[in-house]
């Protein structure tokens, strides 16, 4: 699974120093099997690889968010 971040709102939370804690609460309720940071097409994804059953579990991995 990859999830970006809109640039303006995660600088903030960075700024805030809030982002830490709130990646942290995301890997934790998604529980992922491992997270790589990189950079793509000028965006900072976060790539997680999650194990999952089904594809219906999709939608409920892509709930948490800033």
């Amino acid at each position: 699974m990859q999830v970006q971040h809109p640039h303006a709102p995660f600088n903030a939370a960075v700024r805030a120093g809030s982002a830490g804690s709130k990646l942290m609460g995301i890997i934790e309720d998604i529980g992922p099997e491992a997270v790589y940071f990189a950079e793509v097409d000028g965006k900072r994804p976060a790539i997680l690889i999650v194990e999952m059953e089904d594809a219906s579990q999709i939608p409920s991995l892509r709930n948490p968010s800033f």
